[in-house]
Formats: C-alpha cells, sequence, structure tokens
C-alpha cells in the first residue's frame, strides 16, 4: 500500500529523492520551510542507492567523486562543507582513492595520481615531448574552474556583456570540445589519449564532450582528490535524509507523485499515487525532465516555446553492466579501484557502442577500499559500457555477446576472471543466460556536449510559476559534486536568495 504524507499542505513538495533532491530539502528545511521529500523507490537517493544481495553490497552507478574533503582548489570541499553545514558530516567516512585510476590500453597502462604535481609528473614521464603542453592544458583547466566557481547562479544580462572580460576562458571555449583543445596542447596521440581516457565520466567521447565541463571536473580531481564513501554512497544519501528530517523535513518512500497540479501555468501542488492531495506552492522536479513535463503536467501547463526545446535536447548514453563477485586476489594482482580498458581511438568506443559493441568499458573494484561489501575473501567487480539511451533491448544472442565482450576485455587485467565468479547479480532463475545485463539511463539527463552543459543547460528555474528542476537534467550538470551544487542552487532561489551571486562558496 502506497505511504502518504502527514500532512496536506506544505511550503516546498520535492518529487524524487535523489541526492540532488535531497539536498535541496535538507537545506530547505533547515531555513525553516515545511519540506515534502516523494519518493517512489523503497530507498532513497536516486543513483546512490546500494543494492544488498545476501552478503554482497552492491552500487551499480557511483564509484567516485571529488568535493569530500577538508581542502579543495576554492577551500572546504563542497560536498563536505555542505554535510558539516546540515550537521550530518560525521554519519560519512570518505576515503581518498590514491591512484584515483588507471588506464588501460592494449600495449601501455598507466596508473594516475591525485595532486596536481603526482598527476603531471606521470603523465610528463610517459610523454616527455608533451611535458610543456600537458602542463599549459592543466593550468587552463584550472583557471577554467575558477572562472566556474565565481559563475552567478542566474547570469543577468550584464554578466552575459562583461563575460569576455570577467570569464575569458569560458567564453573563448564555450563551444568548445574537449577533442578541439587538446590537439592545441599535445602533440602525440598517445598523450593526448591517455589524457582523455576518463572521458566516459561524462559519457561523450573527445570528439564531442564539452570542454568547459571536462576541464571542471579534471581539476576537481586533480587539485581535490577522488573519494569513496565507506559503505557505500548510500551512506551520502542517509546522511542528507537524516539532514533534512533533524531540521522538520519529511522523506515519504514507496510513494509515486502522479500529477503536479498547476493552474495558468502556477504550481499548486502534487497528487501522490495513493490519491492523496497536497497543496505547496513549490514544487521541486528531481526526476527526468522529460516525465517532469510531458507526463506530471497537463497540457498546455508548459509554453509550447519551452517543450520544443526540451524535445532537441540530446540524452546522455545508457550502460549496460555486469555486476559479479570474484574469489581472485585482486590485490595482489595490483588492480586499482577504477580501470578505464580502452583503445588508443577513443572515439572509436562511442562509435561501437551505438551500434551494441564494446571496444572499451569501465572496471570498478569497490572492494580495493572497502572489504565490507562482500564476504572475505572475495571482491565486487562491476563491468561497464555504453550504449544509445533509446537502444531497444539487445536480443537474448546479442547480450550474451556483449557479456561476452566485457568478460573477454575484463581479463586483460584480472586474468581468469570468468573461472573465479562466485556470485553474478541477477542470475537467480535456472535456464536463464549466464550473465544478466543491467541497464543504466539515460545515465547523466542530457548528454554533456557544448550545446548542453553548464548554462546551457535547462534553467533550475521552469517557466512555470513554481516549478524548479534539481539534479542532472539541469544546470550546472551530471555527477554526484554538480547534483549536490544543483539542490544548493534551487534552495537558495526558493529563498530569494540574490541569483546574481557566484556559485561558491554557498551560503543559505
Amino acid at each position: 500500500m502506497a505511504q502518504e504524507a502527514s500532512k496536506s499542505a506544505y511550503d516546498v513538495v520535492i518529487v524524487g529523492g535523489g541526492i540532488g533532491g535531497l539536498t535541496a530539502g535538507a537545506f530547505l528545511a533547515q531555513a525553516g520551510k515545511q519540506v515534502l521529500v516523494v519518493e517512489q523507490e523503497e530507498c532513497a537517493g536516486g543513483y546512490a542507492r546500494e543494492f544488498q544481495h545476501g552478503l554482497y553490497n552492491i552500487n551499480p552507478s557511483l564509484h567516485v567523486t571529488m568535493g569530500c574533503g577538508p581542502a579543495g582548489p576554492s577551500g572546504h570541499g563542497l560536498i563536505d562543507s555542505a554535510l558539516r553545514q546540515l550537521g550530518v558530516r560525521e554519519q560519512c567516512e570518505f576515503v581518498a582513492v590514491d591512484p584515483f585510476y588507471r588506464v588501460q590500453f592494449p600495449d601501455f597502462q598507466m596508473d594516475v595520481p591525485a595532486g596536481r604535481d603526482a598527476y603531471l609528473e606521470v603523465h610528463q614521464r610517459a610523454f616527455p615531448e608533451d611535458a610543456k603542453g600537458l602542463g599549459d592544458l592543466v593550468s587552463l583547466c584550472s583557471q577554467i574552474y575558477q572562472e566556474f566557481v565565481r559563475f552567478p547562479i542566474v547570469p543577468r544580462w550584464r554578466d552575459w556583456a562583461l563575460m569576455p572580460v570577467r570569464f575569458p576562458k569560458h567564453f573563448r571555449h564555450a563551444n568548445a570540445t574537449l577533442g578541439s583543445v587538446v590537439k592545441r596542447f599535445l602533440v602525440n596521440p598517445r598523450s593526448m589519449a591517455a589524457y582523455a581516457a576518463l572521458w566516459p565520466y561524462l559519457a561523450l567521447p573527445p570528439s564531442r564532450v564539452s570542454f568547459l565541463q571536462w576541464a571542471t571536473m579534471m581539476t576537481s580531481y586533480i587539485e581535490e582528490g577522488a573519494f569513496y564513501c565507506r559503505g557505500g554512497f548510500q551512506g551520502l544519501a542517509d546522511a542528507l535524509a537524516a539532514g533534512l528530517s533533524n531540521h522538520g523535513g519529511e522523506l515519504v518512500l514507496g510513494t509515486r507523485v502522479t500529477k503536479i497540479q498547476a493552474a495558468s501555468s502556477c504550481v499548486q501542488g502534487v497528487s501522490l499515487e495513493s490519491g492523496q492531495e497536497i497543496k505547496a506552492p513549490v514544487v521541486i522536479s528531481n526526476i527526468d525532465a522529460n516525465a517532469t513535463f510531458q507526463h506530471l503536467l497537463e497540457s498546455g501547463q508548459v509554453p509550447s516555446r519551452y517543450m520544443r526545446k526540451l524535445s532537441r535536447l540530446e540524452p546522455s548514453l545508457s550502460v549496460l553492466g555486469l555486476h559479479l563477485a570474484t574469489d581472485l586476489d585482486v590485490h595482489s594482482l595490483g588492480v586499482p579501484k577504477v580501470t578505464m580498458i580502452a583503445p588508443w581511438d577513443l572515439d572509436s568506443i562511442y562509435t561501437d557502442g551505438l551500434s551494441g559493441k564494446v571496444s572499451g568499458l569501465g572496471m570498478h573494484i569497490p572492494t580495493v577500499y572497502d572489504e565490507s561489501l562482500a564476504p572475505p575473501g572475495e571482491h565486487l567487480v562491476v563491468l561497464q559500457a555504453f550504449i544509445p539511451s533509446d537502444a531497444d533491448d539487445l536480443s537474448p544472442s546479442a547480450s550474451a555477446r556483449f557479456a561476452e565482450e566485457l568478460l573477454q576485455r575484463a581479463e586483460s587485467v584480472l586474468p581468469g576472471l570468468r573461472d573465479h565468479v562466485t556470485f553474478v547479480e541477477g542470475l537467480s532463475q535456472e535456464g536463464q543466460q549466464q550473465y544478466p545485463l543491467h541497464r543504466i539511463g539515460p545515465m547523466y539527463g542530457w548528454a554533456a556536449s557544448p550545446q548542453q552543459a553548464g548554462s546551457r543547460r535547462l534553467p533550475n528555474r521552469t517557466p512555470v510559476e513554481g516549478l524548479f528542476l534539481a539534479g542532472h537534467w539541469t544546470q550546472p550538470g551530471h555527477g554526484i559534486w554538480t547534483v549536490v551544487l544543483s539542490g544548493i542552487n534551487v534552495a537558495r532561489l526558493v529563498l530569494g536568495k540574490d541569483a546574481s551571486e557566484c556559485l561558491w562558496p554557498f551560503a543559505l
């Protein structure tokens, strides 16, 4: 039976208990608002949710993030600061992941450390001809990051007019792709591939992904480090949920919002699947933007121009993956938590993925840092590769081929893996295919192209009065760090704070 809210009216209702929605709800509750967060699953967290299978605790979506330490390129890390301000920092133990990833090419591998000097030293030692170019490229990314955190939440016309002066790097690179910029600084194609190997974290290849988005992400990883939440990122979601409830907010689980009530393009409240009607002058959607505007709002409540814009936006890719456990001694093999297995032509991973082939993949082994996630002597292994978000379900033979290609490439790092599999998530029915695939997506909301990144993404404020967006379908982008920031910015807007303020540092 669907649960119901305790009251029939709130100041703010949030649709979806993912990280962005929980963040917005917790800060609004702390500011004194009566807040209700409605989550259709039995557990909050969105992509941060952990799935328990006996002694195996699997998170298929989140592997590392940034912003969790007490020091970063702009002071305290964003997530660290947010949890401290909410009074729940002690509920999360963040572990620094170093090296924060390995790149595995057919005839070359490199473990990439955190810290600017260490990062540069490893790359420059491998590709000395690009030593200066790489240093200049990393410096450019750092300058773009510093401009990003000074950028207004909602730019005014004056901000756009002064952009060439106040934000010159953003102005110059607004339409640039990662591939186009890298070619200006690096000469060795292998050096270019090694530098751009983490592109799957943005789900578009170097030739298509926004350089501004890349620069912001990589600067934070390089200068601040990558972090894992011990026990799984469900712990971060639980801490934010505690911040919500500790300040008087309410979280209802296992209940779906079936309608956002609106009249004359003005929010009135929501309807729950139980039939309960809830009044609220403000609704924040932390779910799929298409579902929000096409299914939850009645026709005519959203301007046609906005709907046409929505129809033109490109969703990000989805992923297909295997969730396994193995009794291989991963520690003795020296395998890090994150490995990107790739050919030298990074763009071929994308083009092959569009046709259902696997030429590169991400391999994540969280038990390298957290042995509590699996039985003693075993390690969790998550193997993932991209497919188009609108692709039909693969046939049984195509699924078997996809799984076989994942395992074959993973065995270049974990020799003998398929002979040492102790658990496969989803393998429960006799006669079922040997390796069930799990689909997630669109993985990152909208694709992170230059035309859909940063301030060009859907704004947090919508044309429906009282309706706001949080999460990875809105500004500033996707990733845990970024959706936490989206939740903070939405809370600022709802509270009537000066939207011309910069993104960081935040204060509510």
